[in-house]
């Protein structure tokens, strides 16, 4: 196996959403917008806290291609969903409190999003997620858009702080949840590159496929090998398809990738038959180059091969580099032994 560990972590510190200047920037958006809404919701409204959700307080963020970076934020709102018996109408509401100058806002049908625009493209976003509590106390995300019809406009229990407790607790290993992360960001990054926007796997769907069925692999040296943990997980996740028929799309191998908190729904649920098929075929393609590269015995030829998949932050790294770089002898523990 090649020596490409220093390679991958490498590529891991080109890709992760880390940079404080930019973290700084969005949580400055996430203030003032929260500032915006405290000043004008009206007394009419009840009051709400907030609260960081997705990819952001999860440690799994990636530097987006196309520079639109991002943060979801929860807004609990203090009252019964029955006030807004109809969610969307609080999501208009929110909407049009955080409508102000340099600012486009949409109702979406999971969330608000706050789109900061400058010469014409999207810098930022801020994605609004809008939840009450039930009769039981349990929160309910708003869902529907403002032409939704009336059975889309629902409140659907959720857990997000649940999720964030369970994926940011999978590991108490520090290094082996530090590998852990990586990796989620290597699959993400390469769901970017190897995806248009239309059927690509939800971002939280690949996080959650961690969580279910990553495993760290540390090899007999004791020292991180990022490179077979990918390719145990990538195979690991090619074995969870099964076939299954559907109505409007017969019979036809899925993944299932079940949410482990509320509302425990399948996050693959609705990619088609024929997205569903083009993922497998990429996941597939995702192994043969992993599985080439682990075969090389040349860094630099290993590298290329990788940054098919993983794209241009994924260095070549030149011979004379790695002239002296001598890997150990790995075993692995997964399924690619």
């Amino acid at each position: 196996m090649p020596a490409v560990q220093k390679q991958f972590e490498e590529f891991h510190s080109a890709i992760c959403f880390d940079e404080e200047d930019e973290k700084a920037t969005l949580r400055e958006k996430r203030d003032t917008i929260v500032k915006a809404l405290r000043a004008n919701l009206g007394d009419d409204v009840p009051s709400f806290t907030n609260f960081n959700q997705g990819s952001y307080s999860m440690h799994t963020g990636v530097v987006p291609l196309d520079g639109n970076f991002d943060i979801d934020v929860g807004l609990i709102f203090e009252c019964d969903q029955d006030k807004y018996p109809d969610p969307v109408v609080l999501k208009k509401k929110v909407r049009d409190a955080a409508d102000t100058n340099f600012r486009t806002v949409l109702v979406r049908r999971p969330c608000v999003t706050v789109n900061y625009v400058s010469g014409g493209e999207t810098l930022y976003h801020v994605d609004l997620a809008i939840y009450t509590r039930d009769a039981n106390g349990k929160l309910c995300l708003a869902k529907g858009k403002e032409n939704s019809a009336p059975e889309h406009r629902i409140w659907e229990a959720s857990d997000p702080k649940g999720l964030t407790q369970r994926i940011c607790g999978t590991f108490q290993d520090s290094d082996q949840q530090a590998q852990y992360r990586r990796c989620i960001r290597y699959l993400k990054r390469w769901r970017h590159w190897q995806f248009g926007s239309a059927g690509a796997p939800l971002s939280i769907a690949l996080t959650v496929a961690a969580l279910h069925w990553f495993k760290p692999n540390f090899g007999t040296s004791g020292k991180p090998v990022d490179l077979l943990a990918m390719l145990d997980w990538v195979e690991t996740m090619l074995g969870q398809f099964t076939y299954e028929y559907r109505q409007d799309d017969g019979m036809h191998e899925r993944l299932k990738v079940m949410l482990p908190v509320e509302p425990f729904t399948d996050l693959m649920a609705k990619r088609t038959a024929a997205q569903m098929k083009i993922f497998k075929e990429k996941l597939k393609s995702l192994r043969d180059h992993l599985r080439d590269a682990y075969n090389e015995e040349l860094p630099e030829d290993a590298c290329k091969i990788l940054k098919k998949q993983f794209g241009d932050d994924f260095k070549v790294p030149e011979r004379a580099e790695t002239a002296k770089a001598v890997a150990p002898a790995v075993i692995s523990t997964g399924n690619s032994a």
